[in-house]
């Protein structure tokens, strides 16, 4: 198995664990508390789906930096996911929170984790999890 493989079965558990994580803290009520732990649960996840995205692309011999948008777009040209415009958007919320606490854009944040982000990872889960 060569490195990009190992590092992308790596990525794949902990992003599986990340997203379980992930689910648990959306089934819960909604407070203050609960929503500062979606948000960095959010922020992992996120950051292990792309590094999924690239560790399995490197290893399919793809040429493609280390940057989240060129990954995007690759991963939406090798299939691996199917709207890469949600997934940008999904990257800036997540960009958003993790250089700024606005009370206002947490709750924006939340809600687009539960109704739309969530799902999006759901799918790709399903995805990767047939490679």
């Amino acid at each position: 198995m060569g490195q990009f493989r190992e590092r992308f079965e790596l990525a794949r558990t902990q992003y599986g664990q990340a997203l379980e994580r992930l689910h648990e803290a959306a089934d819960l009520d909604e407070t203050m508390i609960v929503r500062d732990a979606m948000i960095q649960r959010f922020e992992f996840t996120y950051e292990l789906a792309w590094k999924s995205m690239f560790y399995w692309m490197k290893d399919q011999g793809e040429q493609v930096p280390e940057m989240q948008k060129p990954i995007i777009q690759n991963a939406f040209r090798c299939q691996m996911i199917s709207d890469p415009k949600l997934w940008e958007d999904i990257k800036d919320c997540r960009d958003e929170t993790s250089h700024t606490y606005n009370e206002n854009k947490a709750v924006e944040v939340v809600a687009f984790v539960r109704g739309t982000a969530l799902a999006a990872f759901d799918v790709f889960r399903q995805r990767i999890d047939s490679l």
